[in-house]
C-alpha cells in the first residue's frame, strides 16, 4: 500500500487486514468495507476503483486488483 504496508495472502485476506487496521469499520461486513473504500477513493483521492462481482472472494479480488491498477498498491 501507499504507507508501505505490506499485506499478504489471498484477497480476502489482504482486504480483512486492511479492513483490521482501519478506523470505524469493525461493524462491517467485508463486503460493505469494499463498498466503503471505493466511496473514500472517490471522495478522498478521485479514484474511480471499479470493483466488480457478487461474492466477498469476487469483491475483494476486484478491489486488490484495481488498486494494483490505479498505484494505490504495489506488488512486493
Amino acid at each position: 500500500m501507499r504507507d508501505e504496508r505490506v499485506f499478504q495472502g489471498t484477497p480476502v485476506q489482504i482486504v480483512r487486514a486492511m479492513q483490521d487496521i482501519a478506523f470505524g469499520v469493525e461493524r462491517l461486513s467485508l463486503s460493505e468495507y469494499i463498498d466503503w473504500v471505493v466511496a473514500n477513493a472517490l471522495r478522498i483521492e478521485s479514484i474511480a476503483l471499479r470493483v466488480q462481482g457478487t461474492t466477498d472472494e469476487e469483491k475483494a479480488a476486484s478491489l486488490v486488483d484495481e488498486m494494483l491498477r490505479e498505484g494505490m498498491a504495489t506488488r512486493g
